[in-house]
């Protein structure tokens, strides 16, 4: 890398030699780097952000206490084989013996010659392959009783412990071996306990072993002989250490202590019978993980070991490191049966928090078909749906993100919050609207499912009532009933307002509310009035003025012959009083907008609205066109008020065009208003072209006297008002005009060009403009009806108000002013109905006759829908037991792979040594 860099010539000098400029060097490398390993993608910005921390990815799997070594019968045979190798001995002694090929007649002679090694391994061979018979003849050939193998450090002792050989085992302690040798790791105990043999264990502890001793084994230490027993899975060495004392609760060196083994591992026969001894404590932690036993069997999804640990008392909301619960882990892992019996029998709690504060609902998300019958068993249980984790997602949030339709659907139709907002601001909806579209179908449905049809069996009318259940909309709004539809909104998903269950809440949301918006018209109305008026006297009449004999050039408009001149003239205080009226107003309407500024998120929000901006200006220039300040007023503030007068009735405008009723030919109006815009600002250059030539060939006409004049010419001639006497001269009389044929092409092309076509062009989009607002008015009534109400509503449950105040708002502005009232019921038969409209009740008793009849569909057929269910539900659970399964054949596949290949280098290893052997026969028949 550093070469290809220094070959490349980054400055020319003119010997033609590269120069490096200290400066510029890092510059210059970076450069070389970027260029030699040039990307292939194009620097266009930056990427948009994650939608979810990297942690739900893959949540943390909490640790087990599997990672041990223990003895094997297999382990051990390869160890000793591969010592016999490593001193070049002669290997097929050890099979001699296991075939009983070697017997005490043959011993002697077998081994004449022999190394020390050769018998010392031999000694350890017998005392594994149970040839208890040949142990007091290899010791009488020099073998040393305290010989051990150096991998775990197993003398003649351990290895007769660990077969369960009571003659051998007997034989070497009557020769003086300590029973509570460990040359490296183990005690004979430990090795009677990892070989399950009890009877060599008891011979032990007749003889003065230690029922306590630790190993001192590098991934086993400090381990007690429980512990190897329940590795082993030992259940008579479990039962006969217990009944010898030994110590249930003792801990290795990470705080495990045999409970937790047994549990960790599955071994329910030990679990059972070390539950059962005296001092068992169910309940203990381990050291480092701070996990109970009823962790580690929820972890693994052992059913056994959690019903029996229940049944023993374990407390199923006990808290590891990361504050799980047992129910965390086993939803993790997708155990339904493990999930039940917590919940059942050990009455666990669904809503428990970890660490990162989420629930065994978010854990219970996830892409295995049992995944749904465990959210459900949750839900069912009381587990809280739109509950927040530390970075403010749901579980509905987290299948949203994950693409799991089956979790989102169960989740929407069970109830969760679909527009609650995690700490990014992002919704459920907002995610599934992008990752799974096809789920907002199952939103309409939940819509659906809220009306239902219920018929009076005692009725001789057949009335029905339609109830309309809002709760779906309610749950998580009190007292801002208008969020839920109105993230809709915000989504892009404005359709869902037109559902008969949207459209019904906002008519009677709005039936609440409208009374408080027709106060906020009526104190805007007064106060643009008050505007009005003042303006109109005191500047654009200088009534003021004329009152306080300011000046000699009063325009005499005041003295006109006029009622209002007549009573200003004989009150003048009036034009004051008209002033301070207005002050008091406008201080009102102050603190009405700051109020309502706690209805908007953000500065920026509150400005993006034009009616906002509107009443600001207003406000502003009654301070500017003010008399207080010099005693007089002035020219300049006419023309300050007579935009402020324009900008306070086009707000009333606005204000009354976010009415129901008036709301689309408004919409029309600003619909159209963009369109002219946007054409004005295409097409502003034509103009402009036409107003300075209009001014140049029409010098000596009033309306062209000016750029700017003639562009307002122009504007006026587009709207049609156009007259030849600018280039028709009625005066015979008068000579020629020398610019007449320029004049005339020139006002031709006008016409073609703006009058005719620019003009036809905007009156053609303004018209399809209407006609698609025509077409979707019934949706844009409910969308401004939305941001209306959610505006008021927000503004009136600031939390600002006094508390006597916000009860009265609780019962004139909500629609459910007490939480659990959330149902309507309407007779939609009877035609003096009136509390919903008719096209809403027609529209919902459709939808709930088309749910009366899937419900006699579905009743008819329940039979083989539980069947099916059942049936569905068993092969889940069988599909999961066997993927299970599956992982635990895998991890055995992986094991025998690699004992297959130790095997094959062993076998290689033996063959070299056999060649050798035969080689050195071979060279010693030659020599003799």
């Amino acid at each position: 890398m550093k070469n290809e860099m220094e070959s490349v010539p980054l400055y020319k000098t003119a010997s033609g030699r590269s120069s490096w400029q200290s400066e510029n060097k890092s510059d210059l490398v970076e450069e070389v780097i970027c260029e030699k390993f040039a990307s292939e993608f194009i620097d266009c910005g930056t990427p948009p952000a994650e939608d979810a921390p990297a942690a739900y990815c893959t949540l943390e799997q909490p640790p087990t206490i599997r990672i041990t070594e223990e003895l094997c019968h297999t382990s051990i045979k390869m160890h000793l084989l591969e010592h016999m190798a490593s001193m070049s001995s002669r290997c097929h002694l050890l099979n001699e013996i296991e075939d009983k090929d070697i017997v005490q007649e043959n011993l002697e002679e077998v081994y004449k010659g022999a190394t020390t090694p050769e018998i010392n391994v031999s000694f350890l061979w017998a005392a594994f392959t149970r040839r208890w018979d040949l142990l007091e003849g290899l010791i009488r050939l020099g073998a040393d009783l305290n010989y051990s193998e150096p991998n775990h450090g197993l003398a003649a002792l351990h290895l007769a412990s660990f077969s369960g050989c009571i003659p051998g085992t007997q034989f070497l302690v009557s020769q003086g071996c300590d029973v509570n040798a460990v040359f490296k790791s183990y005690a004979p105990l430990h090795c009677a306990a990892f070989g399950d043999s009890p009877d060599t264990a008891m011979v032990l502890l007749n003889n003065g072993a230690d029922i306590h001793a630790l190993t001192n084994a590098p991934y086993n230490c400090r381990e007690s002989v429980l512990h190897c027993a329940v590795r082993a899975n030992a259940i008579a060495c479990v039962r006969l250490f217990i009944h010898e004392g030994a110590d249930v609760g003792q801990v290795e060196y990470s705080g495990v202590s045999p409970i937790h083994l047994a549990a960790d591992l599955g071994h329910i026969e030990c679990l059972k019978a070390l539950l059962e001894a005296r001092g068992a404590n169910v309940n203990a932690k381990t050291a480092e993980t701070e996990q109970t036993a009823l962790h580690l069997s929820a972890v693994n999804g052992d059913e056994e070991c959690v019903e029996l640990l229940l049944e023993k008392g374990a407390d199923a909301n006990a808290k590891n490191h990361m504050s799980q619960t047992p129910l965390h882990l086993a939803a993790r892992v997708k155990s339904y049966e493990c999930v039940q019996l917590l919940l059942e029998k050990g009455n666990a709690s669904p809503n428990v928090e970890d660490r990162d504060k989420r629930t065994p609902l978010h854990t219970a998300v996830g892409k295995t078909a049992i995944s749904a019958d465990i959210i459900r068993e949750l839900i069912n249980y009381g587990a809280n749906m739109n509950k927040k984790d530390q970075y403010g997602y749901t579980p509905l949030h987290v299948g949203a993100l994950n693409g799991l339709s089956q979790c989102v659907d169960i989740l929407i139709m069970e109830g969760a919050d679909v527009t609650i907002k995690s700490k990014c601001g992002l919704t459920p909806l907002g995610v599934i609207k992008h990752k799974i579209p096809a789920s907002l179908e199952t939103i309409r449905e939940k819509f659906d499912s809220s009306i239902t049809l219920y018929q009076h069996p005692q009725s001789s009318n057949n009335e029905v009532d339609l109830r309309l259940d809002f709760k779906c909309i309610l749950q998580q709004c009190r007292p801002r009933e208008m969020s839920y539809l109105n993230t809709f909104v915000d989504e892009g998903q404005k359709e869902f307002l037109m559902h008969p269950l949207c459209s019904a809440f906002l008519y009677l949301k709005w039936q609440k509310i409208r009374r408080y918006y027709a106060i906020r018209m009526f104190f805007c109305f007064v106060f643009v009035l008050s505007l009005s008026l003042y303006i109109l006297t005191a500047l654009a009449r200088n009534c003021y003025n004329y009152d306080t004999n300011n000046g000699d050039d009063v325009i005499e408009l005041c003295e006109k012959q006029s009622m209002m001149g007549h009573m200003l003239r004989a009150n003048p205080f009036a034009v004051e009083m008209q002033w301070f009226v207005l002050v008091g107003i406008t201080c009102f309407e102050i603190l009405r907008k700051i109020y309502g500024l706690a209805g908007y998120s953000t500065v920026w929000q509150y400005f993006s609205y034009p009616e906002n901006i509107l009443e600001w200006l207003v406000i502003v220039s009654v301070f500017v066109i003010s008399f207080v300040y010099t005693g007089r007023t002035y020219v300049w503030q006419n023309h300050v008020g007579a935009f402020a007068v324009l900008f306070g009735w086009t707000n009333l405008m606005l204000m009354i065009g976010q009415l129901p009723a008036f709301g689309n030919y408004v919409a029309m109006y600003t619909s159209v208003l963009r369109e002219f815009a946007k054409l004005l600002l295409a097409y502003s250059c034509l103009l402009i072209g036409f107003a300075i030539s209009f001014c140049i060939i029409f010098p000596e006409s009033a309306s062209f006297g000016n750029p700017f004049i003639s562009l307002i010419t122009v504007l006026v001639m587009m709207s049609g008002e156009l007259s030849l006497d600018i280039v028709v001269d009625e005066d015979t009389d008068d000579p020629p005009y020398e610019l007449e044929f320029s004049a005339q092409v020139t006002f031709t092309l006008f016409v073609l060009f703006v009058t005719v076509i620019l003009m036809n062009l905007l009156v053609g989009i303004a018209v399809d403009d209407i006609q698609g607002l025509q077409k979707s008015a019934g949706l844009s009534k409910l969308v401004r009806q939305t941001k209306l109400i959610s505006h008021i509503e927000l503004a009136l449950f600031n939390g600002y108000v006094p508390q006597y105040f916000l009860n009265l708002l609780h019962w004139t502005a909500l629609v459910s002013p007490k939480a659990y009232k959330v149902v309507l019921k309407v007779k939609p038969m009877n035609h003096r109905e009136t509390r919903l409209p008719r096209d809403v009740m027609e529209a919902a008793h459709a939808i709930a006759r088309k749910n009366k009849l899937a419900e006699k569909s579905a009743s008819n057929a329940s039979l083989d829908e539980k069947r099916d269910l059942n049936l569905s539900t068993s092969l889940w659970r069988l599909q999961s037991n066997i993927e299970k399964r599956d992982e635990q054949i895998e991890t055995l596949r992986t094991e025998i792979r690699q004992l297959r290949g130790t095997f094959d280098m062993y076998q290689k290893t033996v063959e070299k040594l056999i060649s050798a052997v035969l080689v050195r026969e071979e060279e010693q028949l030659l020599g003799a």
